[in-house]
């Protein structure tokens, strides 16, 4: 290893000076250590600083500072802290000895340049804008949120987590965090989320870390939300004295009409063409063609919109909002309200909210109605039939078309083919 001082002229600054440093060279590697000296080119002649009005104070300050170094790299050597050290190593430990204010400085603006590529949050907001939903979007946001709220929580900072300080134990305390206001299957949605970053930055190399391989997320089963063809008749045909209650379960029904259309595709559903409704699901990203049957028709004339098919987006905010009303309202239908008091007895369909339209339609089509699975298949948007030709995607509408048929004759008459 080597140490000399060197006159660096490859970036003068604007007064056209250079910067004297010393250059450590070892095993063919250089790095350098700025001694904050700046001169002009002629004011150095590869030893001392000449024709400079304060050459003789310059002079002893490099003196000093040579020497100061020399003595460093001594002592470092004498211990053995500079076996296995690069030139860069080096000149990082230099820094740490001789100035530790400005070592912490270096320290500080490396964490954020690496911050900037493997932090975590660089890294969520990154995976986020490449999504183009705006509702999933919205979920990792919400996940980069709790993120946010259990960093605080535990006395840190997001911003200074990289993706190499997440490990299966700060997975387990972030889950056992979620768990405090959230049920087990949203704290597991929150660390699909992270997984989904991760595995997106091992893609691009950005880390070797996989804190999900001695990590396994729990899920709890979720409750059936399904109904038969005669509680879902009993519950479309009952009349509530309660407008929202009313409003609730004609929608429900519309939904069920729709063969369970999701609420945000409903809400911004366009208005039917020649007697159809076309759509792209916005979870999925898949292409929905549903013929409307006069059952729907005339829920769909009670709420028309004046840009899209009904008229909630135009009365709310928001589409969420609307339906989060909605299926308060779809549970306390049937119970008995009392002035000043909560709704008392129970409910026509305990469990029950806009989902259930469509995990119903389900049901009834294959349970009670023997529908062929992948014909339901189609319906739900699951199926991976080629439907690439023209002919192909008509042959499957009309299944489906014939198939919704069936349900509602069944659901409301009780008809059975």
């Amino acid at each position: 290893m080597t140490q000399r001082l060197y006159f660096d002229k490859r970036r003068l600054d604007a007064g056209g000076r250079g910067t004297l440093r010393i250059m450590v060279t070892k095993k063919g590697q250089t790095a350098m250590l700025s001694l904050d000296i700046k001169l002009l080119p002629e004011q150095w002649d590869g030893s001392a600083v000449i024709d400079h009005p304060d050459a003789r104070i310059l002079n002893s300050v490099i003196k000093m500072k040579v020497g100061a170094i020399e003595r460093t790299l001594l002592e470092k050597s004498a211990i053995g802290a500079l076996a296995g050290k690069s030139a860069k190593d080096i000149v990082s430990l230099l820094v740490e000895a001789l100035d530790p204010d400005q070592f912490e400085s270096r320290q500080a603006m490396a964490r954020k340049k690496e911050l900037s590529i493997n932090g975590l949050k660089a890294r969520f907001i990154m995976f986020i804008n490449l999504k183009s939903n705006k509702g999933t979007k919205q979920l990792y946001t919400d996940t980069l949120n709790k993120i946010d709220a259990f960093c605080k929580n535990s006395g840190s900072e997001l911003g200074s987590l990289s993706l190499d300080d997440v490990n299966s134990s700060w997975l387990r305390a972030f889950e056992q965090f979620c768990m405090k206001t959230e049920r087990q299957n949203t704290a597991s949605r929150h660390l699909r989320d992270i997984r989904a970053v991760f595995n997106a930055a091992i893609d691009d190399g950005i880390t070797a870390n996989y804190p999900f391989r001695k990590f396994k997320l729990r899920y709890e089963e979720t409750k059936d939300k399904s109904f038969t063809a005669e509680e879902i008749r009993s519950f479309i045909n009952y009349q509530s004295t309660i407008a929202g209650e009313q409003e609730a379960i004609e929608i429900f029904t519309l939904m069920f009409c729709l063969i369970g259309i999701n609420s945000v595709d409903l809400a911004y559903c366009e208005p039917a063409v020649r007697g159809r409704i076309a759509y792209k699901r916005r979870k999925t990203g898949k292409q929905y063609s549903i013929r409307i049957e006069p059952e729907a028709e005339e829920i769909i004339k009670n709420y028309k919109g004046k840009t899209h098919l009904l008229n909630l987006i135009e009365r709310v905010p928001n589409h969420e909002t609307y339906f989060r009303r909605l299926d308060k309202n779809l549970k306390k239908a049937g119970k008995m309200p009392i002035p000043g008091m909560r709704s008392v007895g129970e409910p026509l369909l305990p469990g029950v909210s806009s989902g259930s339209a469509r995990t119903s339609w389900a049901t009834i089509a294959e349970e009670e109605l023997n529908i062929p699975r992948e014909v339901i298949a189609a319906a739900l948007g699951h199926h991976t039939i080629d439907v690439t030709t023209t002919y192909l995607r008509t042959e499957w509408r009309n299944k489906v078309d014939e198939a919704n048929r069936m349900v509602l004759d069944w659901v409301f008459y009780e008809k059975k083919p």
